[in-house]
């Protein structure tokens, strides 16, 4: 009703009808809610808790540019192929990023990403149970 009679109006501003932003936003006719900031439970930042953070990014864009395989296999243009890449970088540095940003909200909750050294010796032990799984079904 109001936004009917604000079409209908002839004067452009009336402060006694909400903006339209707003309108679409909390609803025709309700006001922003205002009150005190709640209080904030995060953790403290600190170089270490930074430079994890930044090697779990630098980690997962790296594995996500590994997209780049399957966009030579599909497509032929060198603009596409390196799109893929690019999405695929993307997307592991958006994922690592919204994991520290969970990590600095809600430290009870998420685990802290883990250095360069133990993501890497854990890959390390990742590929040596596959070798040996591998080797081990094929008899060598």
């Amino acid at each position: 009703l109001k936004l009917a009679q604000a079409r209908s109006s002839s004067h452009r501003f009336n402060p006694e009808l909400p903006c339209l932003c707003i309108a679409w936003s909390w609803g025709v006719g309700t006001r922003p809610r205002v009150g005190p900031m709640p209080d904030a439970k995060g953790k403290a930042i600190d170089g270490a808790l930074v430079g994890s953070m930044l090697t779990n990014v630098a980690v997962k864009a790296a594995v996500g540019s590994l997209a780049f395989i399957p966009g030579c296999v599909v497509f032929r243009g060198a603009a596409l192929r390196c799109l893929c890449g690019g999405l695929g970088m993307g997307f592991g540095a958006g994922m690592a990023w919204m994991q520290a940003d969970l990590h600095l909200r809600h430290p009870e909750l998420v685990p802290m990403p883990a250095s360069l050294t133990s993501e890497a010796e854990r890959m390390k032990a990742d590929a040596a149970a596959r070798m040996a799984s591998l080797r081990a079904r094929f008899g060598f």
